[in-house]
């Protein structure tokens, strides 16, 4: 990645199992993901968890398995460690994980077939004026994916998600006043939005 403080795994060839990976994970995090709604759920949650392990280890030295307290919105913080910030996205076998010492949202998007009404509910009239031209399905995905990717990393940011009235949202407005970056990766797209 081009981020200092975000890591990036596709976990898609890696063929470990959610057992394998329980002593990485250590038991409350193992019974979190053991109990996700199917297999491929556990492990990105399981995935994400050890993306963070990395990050923290990497750059705070901190080895210890964490533990999560939760904001106003649901927004996981580390407990027990003030002054670190993170967060972590997955999508199909790509995961993203962001660590920072200021408030930080990361989103990873996967390329998927989506129509055009869709982004009625998170795009700007500019925004949905400018993908109505795309006459390409292909393309319009991409778009609306990408767009999308760039929204959530904000609204992870914040804390508030999609609450946060995407509609009113520029995603070219936050990345030219420098808050998100994103990049593309395995074909998805990855955003990170902090101060």
């Amino acid at each position: 990645m081009t981020f200092p403080y975000a890591y990036f795994y596709d976990f898609g060839s890696d063929g470990r199992t959610l057992g394998e990976l329980r002593p990485l994970l250590g038991e409350k995090r193992f019974e979190y993901c053991n109990q996700m709604k199917n297999v491929k759920a556990g492990l990105c949650s399981a995935y994400a968890f050890l993306l963070l392990r990395y990050a923290l280890i990497k750059e705070y030295g901190i080895a210890d398995i964490p533990s999560f307290g939760y904001g106003e919105h649901g927004k996981p913080f580390l407990s027990g460690t003030s002054g670190i910030h993170f967060n972590f996205s997955h999508s199909g076998t790509c995961v993203v994980c962001a660590v920072s010492t200021s408030p930080i949202g990361a989103d990873i998007q996967e390329i998927r077939p989506l129509k055009l009404n869709t982004g009625k509910k998170f795009l700007t009239e500019k925004e949905y004026s400018e993908v109505s031209e795309i006459a390409d399905p292909d393309e319009l995905s991409r778009e609306l994916c990408r767009l999308w990717c760039i929204k959530e990393s904000y609204g992870k940011f914040t804390g508030k998600g999609f609450s946060e009235g995407f509609c009113s949202i520029g995603a070219q407005e936050l990345i030219n006043s420098g808050k998100v970056r994103t990049a593309f990766r395995n074909g998805a797209f990855i955003s990170v939005c902090r101060e």
